[in-house]
């Protein structure tokens, strides 16, 4: 099994996730990238693969590339390998724990083509951060936070794949990350494209892993998070979701996004909801030749979509709070 992790600006945290990595058992190798870090991440890390040359790859790359084009840089370079059969995706602010890949291989399973496994990444004071992705009634997909909740399929933050669904993916649609969205959604978008070609996921509590969260991009709630995560929510809805759902949902979709530009005109940023929305706009045309060769090779008949979705509105609990803090001033 091949480990692959981006670097940007944390490269403590990295080189901590690494040590970890290094006493599994289940790792035959590492490929860390650092992404266009400032200051001396790059050297850091270059010190430490070396002192590890028969299990650490290291690669950098002098522009940040994002999340998608490092992780599409890292995924070819495993491939390369033929002896690779299957790749975990692992955020760099992770601190997994042990036998955490063992149980995420025990639940891959060619016979019913489950190719991509979740794990339950739980924050340092034991919250649940993820166990994978929801998407949810309102058109919106997220991080899921209940067991009961429909797994669509694993975050990027930590994702078990196989070659065969690597390869498949490749093939079918000409990428594996969709390198226009550059970070956030991208594994909305890629998890949805291998459920199209037939593919199932699956999630293991005994894999535990700890997850800083959001240490590169500054943290969840500032305008860069909130641009490219609204942008590529809409942009994956155009390149994936089918028409008639697009249309049961519309009501949802419009309640949606009248909270979101209620929420965050409050908060002073017009100038980035501008932004994103006149982005998003710009991309359709793009997102839809991509929808075109999508429709093309799908293999679930376009009514299984709706036994992907979680039929509640959003995160249980989130409109509540977002109310209290939009009229109360008490965050969310």
């Amino acid at each position: 099994m091949h480990a692959l992790i981006i670097n940007h600006a944390t490269a403590t945290a990295t080189l901590r996730c690494l040590r970890v990595l290094l006493s599994d058992d289940g790792v035959a190798r590492i490929s860390v990238l650092d992404n266009g870090s400032p200051g001396d991440d790059a050297r850091q890390l270059a010190d430490f693969a070396a002192q590890h040359p028969d299990a650490v790859r290291f690669s950098a790359s002098l522009k940040n590339l994002g999340f998608a084009g490092g992780m599409n840089l890292l995924i070819q370079q495993a491939l390369a390998d033929p002896a690779v059969d299957q790749v975990l995706l692992l955020n760099s602010d992770t601190f997994p724990q042990p036998g955490f890949i063992a149980a995420m291989q025990a639940k891959l399973d060619p016979q019913t083509r489950t190719d991509m496994v979740a794990a339950r990444m739980v924050r340092e004071d034991g919250a649940i951060d993820s166990l994978g992705i929801t998407l949810y009634r309102s058109t919106l997909a997220s991080n899921r936070k209940r067991e009961g909740e429909i797994l669509l399929g694993p975050s990027g933050g930590c994702a078990l794949l196989t070659r065969r669904l690597l390869e498949d993916l490749l093939a079918c649609h000409g990428e594996w990350f969709d390198e226009d969205f550059f970070c956030y959604a991208e594994d909305t978008d890629l998890v949805l494209r291998a459920r199209w070609l037939g593919y199932r996921a699956a999630y293991t509590a005994d894999a535990v892993v700890h997850h800083a969260g959001s240490l590169s991009s500054g943290g969840p709630e500032n305008d860069f998070v909130l641009y490219h995560g609204i942008r590529n929510s809409l942009w994956w809805l155009i390149k994936d979701a089918p028409a008639g759902w697009l249309l049961r949902s519309l009501p949802w979709f419009v309640a949606l996004h009248a909270g979101i530009w209620l929420r965050h005109l409050r908060r002073g940023r017009a100038r980035v909801l501008w932004r994103l929305y006149r982005d998003a706009i710009r991309g359709i045309p793009a997102m839809r030749r991509k929808r075109t060769i999508i429709r093309k090779t799908r293999r679930a008949p376009a009514g299984a979509f709706a036994s992907w979705v979680e039929p509640h509105f959003y995160e249980r609990g989130y409109v509540r709070r977002a109310w209290r803090e939009l009229w109360h001033g008490k965050s969310a």
